[in-house]
């Protein structure tokens, strides 16, 4: 996976998949077991891989369903800061189609994927996502009203100032 360390700091390229329900009131979002906040399915791409390529790894390997790339629809910047780290985060977020007899958009509730406990998933509105804590919440009313042109997003979310953290 592409991520490394310097210090205190940290970067990440990440991707992220877009699932929708048939009639696209509805997301799937997961959460670590630990984390008290959901994102979008994904994660980090592996050294000489494409980011299309990645994102349909992911969602294989947590969800066991082969799923086909709609569509780039977001690229992101981000900088944060989460416990003692400043992060930097590359993602590329893609609208994923699923077979029309997929099980995974018959689930209900929470549910783990095929890696067990490790990760939760649920359905949920898309009109509830700004009543839950979900990161980045930028991505909010990209996911709510799916734009049809790519969108490139820089938000830089850091309490730490850089010269702090560059000492």
């Amino acid at each position: 996976m592409i991520s490394y360390e310097q210090k205190e700091k940290k970067f990440n390229f990440r991707v992220g998949g877009i699932l929708e329900s048939p009639d696209r009131k509805k997301v799937l979002i997961h959460r670590l077991s630990n984390f008290n906040f959901w994102l979008l399915p994904g994660g980090r791409v592996e050294m000489l891989e494409d980011t299309e390529s990645a994102i349909l790894r992911e969602i294989q390997e947590e969800l066991g369903v082969t799923s086909e790339i709609d569509r780039l629809v977001s690229i992101t910047e981000s900088f944060f800061d989460m416990k003692d780290k400043t992060y930097h985060e590359l993602g590329f977020n893609y609208l994923l189609r699923l077979p029309e007899n997929s099980q995974l958009l018959k689930m209900q509730g929470e549910f783990a994927g095929i890696e067990g406990e490790k990760y939760r998933y649920k359905w949920i509105d898309k009109e509830l996502l700004s009543q839950i804590t979900f990161k980045p919440n930028y991505m909010i009313p990209i996911l709510q009203n799916i734009p049809q042109e790519i969108v490139h997003i820089i938000k830089d979310e850091r309490i730490r100032k850089k010269e702090d953290i560059e000492r």
